[in-house]
């Protein structure tokens, strides 16, 4: 397999050059002169002169010329319907007849080169759709056609699973096609050399050219992620089934030896077994002249009426009665039955399953059809199984090291005998859907949480993203609403902010501090400060570590610290090591830059490394943790606000007297004053570390959780210095700053990946790495900078003006509980104006 897997990898890599000379060759063989003499017929390619009598007046060659043409239509309509099995789009159809279509091409190149007879047979096409493997090309365009990942890989490991099969497959058809060269009639035998041919050029495309093409369109195409594997087509369901294949070499083995014996253990004696074959043959009477012309005009007139009739059927059929396989899914015991009819998919769902259904689809209505995931049948079949024994199937998932071939009921008691662990569902399932399915029944069953689990969304989620990078364990997913504020103006640009959010009047008051703003805009500044890890190291005594500190000091030995730091990223560039000192404990914080991902990782990669050269310089030195506190990452914590971590932002902006008398229905001195009364005396007799704002962390939260950002480190990413004051000529203008020293953003990694958090990513122009290093997440942090400007303004104004109260009511709570709890209770809301 590692011999096909390289020589696919091979043919993938190198497209143009093997496409080119694939068709060089055609063309060479389609421009040989044949010449104009005469040739030597040959039948079959087997040396044995033909029949002076045209094919078309033998019984024998009629009846194999309607069988070959019936049989090629009925199974080229069988491999059509067949796609269904193997959930195809029509763009995998078009793979596999492109497959098919090359291969009859330098088929037909091929026999005009060498049997000129077998180039004009009429029957070429019907016999090569008997023979060819369709679905054969549509499979590897499954398995090898791949967005996110090396393509020759892909194309390589597809053609590594399905090239030994290929190989078997097409010298056993050919040992059993070459079969009807030994029966001695004319027409059959030529048939038959062409079959062969056919097959063995076949192979060679699908080998060579055809991977080829396959990756060359793969680079090309726009829309690669609608062919994404699934878990029909994992690797463990591409293996050959061992007996199959052993069986095949039996045949294949057997077959070999009839052809030996009959080929050329008995050559000499060929021609005494001709010539009497042949005098059999001749017409000896006017019976058999007229016998002869009956069946000339049987081949001439009922075989095209046959194959018309035989079209006809089977193109009303396809068009008006396609039959179509459905399965009847009962959610109570997980079965699945399949149902074959002419009607439209129809779904019979017990009644628990309908609240279920509501839950993931727009609406249910009784006797309406309710879309449903198809099932293929393979996956039907397993859940259709019968339970087998706890011996069997751990069996099976020890050999297979999967569990892809077990049925759900058969994964559910393993896992009950502890063979199996849910969290490694993803891994076992080869299907992350299947996992999270099946994840949610037994959960639901163990802690009987069955109903609270049936309302929580599951479906139409691509759960790939999540596993290995976003959370474990998953049981579905929780939607959050998700809003925008704006277009609020920042450095000259126009952004409409998305914000996810459950709390009521947070985007409204966000949007109306941005309509304050208006087209003047905000003008921000960003420096990046760098993502810090702080290790615990203790020495023996404070004189080693009076030392350690020492050595860290020295420019050189920081060089060699900054060496090893940097080495174990292409991106993460050490810019400080600030030392902590508590007794013999040292805390080493560790503060670098890593481009436009928020760098957690990056920074305890380099730190270990860092600490691993430290160590050969202090032996006697123990690494108590690889993070101290010291960072600090999540908490709050005065180093933060003091020395910075992530980004710093610095956000500043003028609000005209108009705006704010028309907007906020206040005035600058109003504002100002309670912004200094509020946000900075009040924080500072609560002790506050880093809270000297109105409400930051709202908006950083929000934007937070719409981008994919880590919620909990709005603990540090919102600490805010809000400063108001008046300005202008007339002292009527409103100036304001915001100043974050350790906004913590990203724009790679963690949850960026998902699909919705990236759409919110890509709305703000900030999706991925920037042209230049932390250009878009320092894009991203002047864009929450800006957002919490506004989210602070229109909240001070709420506040100064009694607003606050009556817009959380509108917002958080309906106007009849409102109306209801202030006439039950007599109470009165009065808020004085400061």
């Amino acid at each position: 397999m590692m011999v096909w897997g390289a020589h696919g990898e091979f043919c993938a890599r190198h497209q143009l050059e093997v496409i080119v000379a694939t068709l060089a060759l055609l063309a060479c063989a389609a421009s040989v002169d044949h010449g104009s003499g005469a040739r030597v017929q040959r039948c079959a390619g087997w040396a044995r002169a033909c029949p002076g009598q045209e094919a078309e007046y033998q019984a024998a060659d009629a009846v194999v010329t309607t069988f070959v043409r019936c049989a090629a239509l009925l199974y080229a309509y069988y491999q059509v319907s067949n796609f269904q099995k193997i959930a195809s789009k029509y763009l995998l159809i078009i793979a596999g007849l492109f497959s098919a279509f090359a291969s009859f091409i330098f088929t037909s190149a091929l026999a005009s080169l060498f049997w000129s007879e077998l180039a004009s047979i009429k029957d070429v096409p019907f016999l090569f759709l008997l023979v060819a493997d369709v679905a054969r090309g549509a499979r590897m365009a499954k398995t090898g056609w791949c967005a996110g990942e090396d393509q020759g890989k892909r194309v390589g490991k597809a053609l590594s699973l399905l090239g030994p099969t290929a190989t078997l497959d097409t010298m056993l058809a050919v040992l059993l096609v070459g079969v009807g060269g030994l029966f001695g009639v004319p027409k059959l035998e030529h048939l038959c050399t062409f079959a062969c041919l056919a097959l063995l050029v076949d192979y060679l495309v699908f080998v060579t050219f055809y991977p080829a093409c396959l990756s060359l369109v793969a680079d090309f195409a726009s829309g690669r992620k609608e062919i994404a594997p699934n878990s029909l087509f994992t690797e463990a369901k591409l293996r050959p089934n061992p007996v199959v294949q052993r069986v095949k070499m039996i045949m294949a083995a057997g077959l070999l030896c009839v052809h030996l014996t009959s080929r050329w253990l008995w050559t000499r004696d060929s021609g005494i077994f001709e010539g009497a074959l042949s005098d059999n043959m001749k017409p000896t009477n006017q019976d058999n002249v007229l016998f002869h012309s009956y069946v000339k005009w049987f081949s001439v007139s009922a075989d095209y009426i046959v194959i018309a009739t035989l079209l006809c059927a089977l193109i009303i059929k396809f068009v008006f009665f396609k039959e179509q396989k459905n399965w009847i899914i009962d959610m109570n015991d997980m079965t699945v039955k399949e149902v074959v009819q002419n009607e439209k998919p129809v779904f019979s769902i017990g009644e628990e399953a309908k609240s279920d259904i509501c839950t993931q689809t727009d609406e249910f209505v009784d006797g309406e059809e309710v879309e449903w995931p198809v099932l293929s049948p393979s996956s039907a079949a397993k859940l259709n199984a019968k339970k087998r024994s706890m011996a069997e199937c751990l069996e099976i998932y020890r050999s297979e090291g999967v569990c892809t071939s077990l049925s759900d009921e058969e994964v559910v008691m393993l896992v009950e005998q502890s063979h199996i662990q849910m969290h490694r569902f993803e891994t076992v399932l080869c299907d992350p859907l299947r996992g999270v399915r099946l994840r949610r029944r037994i959960v639901g069953t163990r802690f009987q949480t069955e109903s609270a689990i049936k309302q929580l969304s599951y479906l139409n989620y691509d759960y790939s993203r999540v596993f290995n990078a976003c959370c474990e364990n998953v049981i579905g997913y929780v939607g959050i609403p998700l809003g925008y504020a704006g277009p609020l103006v920042v450095d000259g640009k126009a952004y409409m902010i998305p914000m996810a959010t459950t709390e009521g009047a947070l985007v409204a008051s966000t949007n109306r501090g941005a309509k304050a703003i208006g087209a003047r805009g905000v003008t921000s500044v960003v420096e990046d400060v760098g993502m810090t890890r702080a290790p615990a190291v203790k020495l023996p005594n404070i004189v080693r570590a009076h030392e350690c500190r020492q050595w860290l000091d020295n420019k050189d030995n920081y060089a060699m610290i900054k060496e090893a730091f940097d080495s174990t990223s292409r991106f993460a560039r050490l810019q400080e090591v600030h030392v902590g000192v508590d007794g013999a404990t040292l805390y080493l914080r560790f503060r670098a830059t890593t481009g436009d991902a928020m760098g957690m990782n990056m920074v305890s990669k380099g730190a270990e490394n860092a600490l691993k050269l430290l160590k050969n310089y202090f032996p006697d030195m123990e690494v108590i943790s690889l993070s101290g506190n010291y960072c600090s990452d999540k908490k709050a914590a005065s180093i933060n606000w003091v020395k910075g971590r992530g980004k710093r932002v610095v956000c500043e902006t003028i609000i005209s007297c108009e705006n704010l008398r028309n907007i906020f229905k206040t005035d600058a001195k109003t504002i100002a004053r309670c912004n200094k009364i509020k946000n900075l005396s009040g924080s500072a007799l609560a002790g506050s570390i880093g809270g000297n704002n109105a409400h930051a962390a709202n908006m950083v939260t929000a934007i937070f959780i719409a981008t994919g950002q880590d919620p909990a480190q709005n603990v540090t990413s919102s600490n805010c210095s809000t400063s108001m004051e008046v300005c202008g000529d007339n002292n009527e203008d409103l100036y304001v700053t915001c100043t974050m020293p350790s906004l913590e953003v990203g724009t790679l990694g963690g949850g960026t990946v998902l699909l919705a958090q990236s759409a919110c990513l890509e709305i703000l122009g900030v999706k991925g790495a920037g042209l230049r290093p932390a250009e878009n997440s320092a894009r991203l942090a002047s864009l929450i900078g800006a957002t919490v400007l506004a989210g602070e303004l229109s909240l001070m104004a709420a506040l100064v003006n009694s607003d606050l109260v009556k817009s959380h009511m509108r917002h958080n709570r309906s106007t009849v509980n409102v109306q209801s709890l202030t006439k039950d209770k007599g109470l009165v809301l009065k808020v004085p104006k400061l």
